[in-house]
């Protein structure tokens, strides 16, 4: 399966490991990451997959964690027909950012949610492939 990709998007399902893969370096303000990743999230409750793998490492500014962590917890039901794995791939400062944040003020996840950062793609496949 892949979805209509651009050249600044684009999602990919591998079915020999299960990961739907969400390729995001739109330089352009036109080009929306909340779309891409809403879209992204659509296909795998559609398509039962139970892993998506975030390459955000170029050309994404995540200024605040809720950008990630907001539509998991108003787009996924409360109970999932299994498991969902979530790693994100960002930059060594994205990734400071995001560990230094305080969580506790952003909204919850489903509980079957297990979402991860990663500077690495490979540590973040690895992950996926192990859950």
């Amino acid at each position: 399966m892949t979805l209509p990709n651009s050249s600044d998007v684009s999602i990919t399902y591998h079915p020999a490991s299960d990961i739907l893969h969400l390729n995001f370096t739109a330089t352009r303000s036109s080009v929306s990451f909340g779309q891409a990743y809403q879209q992204a999230l659509e296909a795998m409750l559609a398509q039962n997959v139970g892993k998506l793998l975030l390459d955000l490492k170029h050309n994404v500014s995540l200024t605040e964690e809720a950008e990630l962590l907001h539509p998991l917890a108003a787009m996924l039901p409360e109970q999932l027909p299994r498991p969902l794995f979530i790693a994100a791939v960002v930059s060594e400062g994205q990734y400071r950012y995001q560990i230094g944040s305080a969580l506790a003020s952003y909204p919850p996840t489903p509980a079957q949610v297990e979402f991860n950062y990663f500077t690495s793609h490979h540590d973040a496949t690895t992950w996926l492939s192990e859950n």
